[in-house]
């Protein structure tokens, strides 16, 4: 048994290398050939690769020497510019600011319009409130000049057909008072630095209570005591929160709004400046809203 198992091996063995003998020749080159060119085609595709790769590197790192190379230019440009405005601007200034007087309480009190003056204690708060959220809502934050709402206004006025100011409580009350109602540079810089030296010798309140005794109301009323008496009949202690905003909104444009019907759409920005700045409820904005705040004249 164990001779025969061995002769079939051998003779297994032997059909095996007579059939490897029998190979085609060319197909064991072609698979060699195919193998080498596999081979040489990983490697032109790894050089490519590794090329592509390369490539890309440096056009990011170009990008990016570029972007740098704006940017540097653009803060060089800039700084450029800022430093000659700088210049500019103080060179106006100064000319602006030529021979102007040193600003005092006394020069402001005597340069009041109206001669009935109400102590800003005595201004109903619905009134002080209802001017600050509609004049100047940061008034009580900013120096005498809001940058930030200057800049607002003059992108408004650059990029809209609508005209939007940027005075501020303070430089109003410089303008009404102190300077003039010329709309020229030289005003409105001296406007600014009167209000900056305001905020130095006063406190807010008391700017606030020389514009309201002074601002004009129309109808020849100048103050909020002379202008409570030409609407309302009243002290201006005694004046509601309707009549407060009704008065408010007048100042913006009295030629326009001392018409009742027009005063009494005023009215409802300002109520509505009052509230989203917190200054009043929503029960006491739609009370006020619903309140007809007739004139004496319509009264009559």
């Amino acid at each position: 048994m164990s001779y025969h198992y061995s002769s079939e091996n051998k003779i297994k063995r032997r059909k095996v290398s007579n059939s490897n003998s029998n190979k085609d020749p060319i197909k064991t080159d072609v698979v060699k050939y195919k193998k080498e060119n596999n081979k040489i085609n990983r490697r032109e595709i790894d050089q490519d690769f590794q090329l592509e790769k390369e490539l890309y590197y440096k056009k990011r790192d170009k990008k990016r020497q570029n972007r740098y190379c704006f940017i540097k230019k653009s803060i060089t440009f800039l700084l450029v510019i800022t430093f000659v405005a700088t210049i500019f601007a103080s060179v106006v200034a100064a000319i602006s600011l030529k021979d102007t007087p040193k600003v005092t309480k006394d020069l402001i009190y005597n340069s009041y319009i109206s001669k009935n003056i109400v102590p800003v204690d005595e201004i109903p708060n619905d009134l002080k409130n209802a001017i600050i959220a509609t004049e100047d809502k940061r008034f009580y934050k900013h120096k005498g000049v809001d940058f930030r709402s200057l800049m607002r206004s003059l992108v408004n006025n650059i990029l809209s057909d609508t005209t939007q100011g940027g005075s501020t409580i303070d430089m109003q009350v410089s303008k009404n008072l102190l300077t003039t109602e010329d709309k020229t540079m030289k005003r409105k810089i001296t406007d600014m630095y009167n209000a900056i030296q305001m905020n130095k010798i006063m406190t807010k309140d008391e700017i606030l209570g020389s514009y309201l005794n002074n601002i004009y109301f129309g109808k020849a009323s100048y103050g909020i005591a002379d202008a409570a008496k030409t609407y309302f009949g009243k002290d201006v202690r005694d004046l509601n929160l309707g009549e407060c905003a009704m008065l408010a909104g007048i100042t913006n444009n009295p030629a326009r709004f001392m018409q009742h019907d027009e005063a009494k759409r005023r009215q409802k920005v300002v109520l509505k400046h009052m509230y989203n700045q917190g200054y009043i409820t929503y029960e006491q904005y739609k009370d006020a809203v619903n309140d007809p705040t007739p004139f004496k004249s319509e009264i009559a």
